[in-house]
Parts: C-alpha cells; structure tokens; sequence
C-alpha cells in the first residue's frame, strides 16, 4: 500500500514544485512545502481522499501562502531590489531547447511581486493551473466572484509584460537568443559602451540582487544609458587581459528560459537571465546573493 501512496505522489511532485515556487518565490522553501505535503499525504487516510491531485494542490497552497504572508515582511527590509531564488529542476529541461515555459521566468516572477497575496494566488491557481473559482475561494475563504476579480486584476497588472515575453517565445528565440546575448557580453569584454546600448532597448530594466552579500545596484535602474555604465563599470574589470583570475561564461537553463552564468575561479558569482523584446534584451535579470546562488551548486 505504501509503495502505491508513494507513487500516486511523485506522479505530481513536479507539478507541486512549480506551484509552491511560484506562490513563494523560493526554490529551497518550494522543496521543503512539497516535502511537507508528501508527509501529510502519507500519513491521511488517502483512501478516502477522491481526487489526490486536488488534494495536494489545496495542501502545497495553504503551506505556501503561510510562507508567502511572512517572507512578504521580511522582504520589506531586505537590502536591494530582490529577486527570486533560481528555479533549477533538471528533470524540467524541455527536449527542445526553444521550448520556453515564460510562466516561470524571473521576469514573470518579479511581475507576481508587484500583486497582493490573494491576487498572486488567484492568477496563479486559475490562469496557470486550471483551479476553478468556487475551489480557490475556498482556499482563500473568499466568494468565487471576489476570486475572480482578484484574477482579473492581477492579469490586469501583468498582461502588458506577459505579452513581451510571449513576443520573445514566438520571435526571439532560436538563433537570435544566442546572437544578441554573445553581442552583450562581447561589447562589454571589449569595453565597446555604443555596441552595448546597441543591445538594448531604451527602456531597458536592470535588476541586480546582491542581497547586501555582494555588490549589486541597491535600486532597479532604468534606462540604456544607466544600464550600460553600471554593467561597464561592474563587469568590464573582469575581462581585462591583466586580470589573472579565471573567466567563464556558461550557459544554463533556469527558470524556464536560457540564462548565462559568470564564473571567476570556478565560483559561480552571477547568474543572469534575459528578457527579450523585438530584437533587442528588455529586461536584466543579475542574481548576485551567494545564498540564492547556492541553489545551483545542488544540481
């Protein structure tokens, strides 16, 4: 019996992943919600349990809007703009490499910020997991018509921006992802400030989290212009030919999208993610807390 309770579970293990991460934000705090859902669901009577999928949806839910509603305090005071822990599941890597999932992406997770807890959990329940309103106002102990206008107005919040991203799922990935992204990073080896803003849009948005344990920009910068000297200035040092330390660019798939790695001496010091917009990097994306880095030494 227990080896079929088990199985029933990890059919959805991913599935539980990804909700609990995009409620909370945390990968760490993702893994741990799911792993306290597996116990509960161990030890209910599960045979009396008739849609074990519903189940665990409603369970990982209520866990993690628990966290989401106290991590929300202490991320009042955190140092800096703040980004998302990286979302790194191997087993979510698509057979094809342009196979994006932009529903997971630091830039669609930076949007779900921006919404109230009860409309990040209504957009999300609904929009991206098929959850009907009568079950999330259940969840949320609201009426399914106060549920759906939570939805409404967080799509509201949000849909400008998705629809980029969706731009960049249709346009912009294939050849032109590798292409503009090598002509960032060779701009700035080459200290080519002109060829770098030629990257960008005018209303580029940079997000740099250092988390007050590494050096990062304390505010989201705006602009080619400001995003152009801040990366100059940070970044150029490390490619000069006097610099003895160890250089290298990685590419690596997180958060549903490709992203590239800065390594110095084999340590992982950045991780960035791109948001693209007809032809040009609309958005940055630089994870630079070694905590929240940390996450890609486990896999």
């Amino acid at each position: 019996m227990s080896d079929k309770v088990v199985e029933i579970f990890e059919k959805e293990r991913g599935k539980l992943l990804g909700l609990a991460y995009r409620i909370t934000g945390s990968y760490l705090e993702a893994e741990d919600i799911v792993h306290e859902t597996f116990i509960k669901w161990f030890h209910s009577n599960n045979k009396t349990i008739a849609a074990p999928y519903a189940w665990m949806i409603k369970v990982t839910t209520r866990l993690s809007l628990d966290y989401l509603k106290s991590a929300r305090v202490q991320r009042e005071s955190y140092v800096g703009p703040w980004l998302p822990e990286p979302f790194v599941d191997d087993k979510a890597l698509p057979e094809n490499e342009y196979e994006l999932d932009q529903s997971i992406s630091m830039a669609l997770m930076v949007l779900l910020e921006s919404l109230s807890v009860n409309e990040r959990a209504s957009y999300i329940l609904h929009d991206l997991f098929q959850m009907n309103f009568e079950d999330i106002g259940e969840l949320l102990d609201k009426s399914p018509a106060s549920c759906r206008k939570l939805a409404s107005r967080a799509r509201a919040k949000i849909i400008p921006s998705e629809s980029s991203l969706q731009k960049t799922k249709e346009a912009e990935v294939k050849e032109d992802y590798r292409s503009i992204i090598n002509a960032f990073f060779d701009a700035i080896k080459s200290g080519d400030i002109d060829n770098l803003k030629t990257t960008f849009r005018n209303d580029i948005v940079f997000h740099s989290d250092g988390g007050g344990k590494a050096a990062a920009a304390l505010k989201v910068l705006h602009g080619r212009d400001a995003v152009s000297r801040f990366l100059m200035r940070v970044l150029k040092p490390n490619f000069k030919e006097s610099n003895d330390d160890d250089v290298n660019i990685v590419s690596q798939w997180f958060n549903g999208v490709p992203g590239v790695i800065l390594q110095i001496n084999g340590q992982i010091v950045t991780a960035f993610q791109f948001d693209l917009y007809a032809g040009k990097i609309n958005g940055v994306y630089a994870l630079r807390n070694p905590d929240k880095l940390a996450v890609f030494t486990r896999h």
